[in-house]
């Protein structure tokens, strides 16, 4: 009687075994009978076969993980080489040597959960070997300036494009959410020579900023003088215009009243305009005369020749 108790008591509390909890930021994948379930189980408490029948794995599928691959030579003196340091050496398409860091930052994939955690031994080490072999075909088919300093950036986001597109293919299980090539510097005995190198592209970029500001300095000022120029010549043209229209005027007045001193006459109009003119002409004359500092009297039967001192010269 007492063996039969025993015995129920260990089967209740064996299969009291069968109840799990989830985490609140994981979820579990159940293998029964070495199957894997194709449900998972959410967070909380959850019951299923106990022990050995059933095993479960958590998974926490907003995890952000982070690869680094190589370890860039951190010595006070550039120069020395760091007998510790272990570089992930890199050869590009100009036959330089580059030690470059990298870093993927990537998740779980919720969808291919059972290729992460059952696909290979280590799904870790295949990703590492993709995002490797990713950066030495790109960095194998470009020049050591474009890596170092000049490409980065678009060298980054091929890297990207081609370890997702080999992570899907290989079904490793995982999304990758960003890779980044975070540090290129050369071997230490060469960093002196790219430093120099350095110095100098910087020496360039110094002067050629200083004469794309000096040639916008002159291109401001010529473009002023320019806008001057056309604003004098606009006023010119202005009270030229002006003055020609202002004349033509006058004309066209002067015209008009030929007509009706004619018509009001009854001369023709060619009689209308001599005497129009006379006058004109005695009205000029009656201003350049007075003027005059000196003054003649003429008899108007005779013909003379009107030539006043001043127009030869004397005072």
């Amino acid at each position: 009687m007492k063996k039969r108790y025993w015995l129920g008591i260990a089967l209740a509390v064996y299969f009291l075994s069968g109840f799990f909890v989830i985490p609140a930021n994981q979820k579990g994948v159940v293998r029964r009978f070495g199957r894997v379930h194709p449900t998972l189980r959410s967070s909380g408490l959850n019951f299923d076969l106990p022990w050995p029948f059933t095993r479960v794995d958590r998974v926490n599928f907003n995890e952000v993980r982070t690869l680094t691959l190589g370890e860039i030579e951190a010595d006070p003196n550039f120069l020395v080489v760091a007998p510790s340091a272990r570089p992930s050496t890199f050869l590009t398409g100009d036959k330089n040597l580059l030690l470059l860091t990298i870093t993927v930052h990537y998740r779980v994939s919720e969808e291919h959960v059972v290729n992460w955690l059952y696909g290979s031994d280590s799904v870790v080490r295949r990703l590492q070997l993709v995002v490797e072999s990713a950066t030495t075909d790109l960095v194998s088919r470009c020049g050591v300036d474009f890596v170092h300093t000049q490409g980065l950036a678009e060298l980054n986001n091929h890297l990207l494009r081609d370890v997702r597109q080999t992570v899907e293919k290989l079904r490793l299980g995982c999304s990758v959410e960003q890779v980044s090539i975070d540090r290129a510097e050369p071997p230490s005995r060469a960093k002196a020579e790219f430093l120099d190198v350095s110095n100098a592209r910087a020496d360039m970029a110094r002067s050629i900023h200083e004469a794309r500001a000096y040639a916008e300095q002159k291109l401001a000022e010529s473009q002023a003088d320019a806008r001057k120029i056309l604003d004098d010549a606009e006023q010119v043209r202005h009270r030229q215009s002006s003055a020609a229209r202002g004349s033509a005027d006058r004309f066209e007045t002067l015209v008009a009243q030929i007509h009706r001193d004619a018509q009001a006459s009854g001369r023709s109009y060619d009689e209308a305009k001599r005497l129009v003119m006379e006058r004109m002409t005695n009205e000029t004359l009656r201003q350049v005369l007075g003027k005059a500092s000196k003054k003649y009297v003429l008899n108007a039967g005779t013909p003379f020749d009107l030539m006043f001192p001043a127009a030869k010269g004397n005072p």
